[in-house]
Formats: C-alpha cells, sequence, structure tokens
C-alpha cells in the first residue's frame, strides 16, 4: 500500500537522511536521536525509523511512502 507521506514524517525523513549522510551513527542506533530532535515518544521514534528504512532513497523524494497497511 502507498499512501502520502505526512508532515512529520517529511521532515523526520529528511533527519534521517541527513544524519546517515553525515556518518556519525550507524543507523539502526538513530532512535534516541529522532526523540532528541522531535521531542516524541521512543516507540514512535522506532515506527517512523523503520518506515524510513523501508523507504529510504538518496533523493530524499518522500511524498509518497509505502506502508504494511
Amino acid at each position: 500500500m502507498t499512501r502520502k507521506t505526512t508532515s512529520l514524517e517529511k521532515k523526520v525523513f529528511q533527519f534521517l537522511n541527513d544524519l546517515r549522510d553525515s556518518g556519525i551513527i550507524n543507523m539502526f542506533g538513530a532512535r534516541p536521536y529522532v526523540v532528541e530532535a522531535f521531542g516524541i515518544p521512543k516507540n514512535e521514534a522506532g515506527e517512523l525509523l523503520t518506515l524510513w528504512m523501508k523507504n529510504f532513497n538518496n533523493k530524499a523524494n518522500y511524498e509518497t511512502i509505502k506502508t504494511d497497511d
């Protein structure tokens, strides 16, 4: 299933792309960075990180994303 990306998802996905490009961390450890940067609960940050991993692309084109729903 594909759907439009929410505003928060776009922001988080761009943040994750930038974090990945920085090479600071292994992306499997990115959840605390998302929690800190966006002030969201750990479980939500984990869901967004998983969604980003499923939809990652170098061009950061996240107008629509694939979901498991």
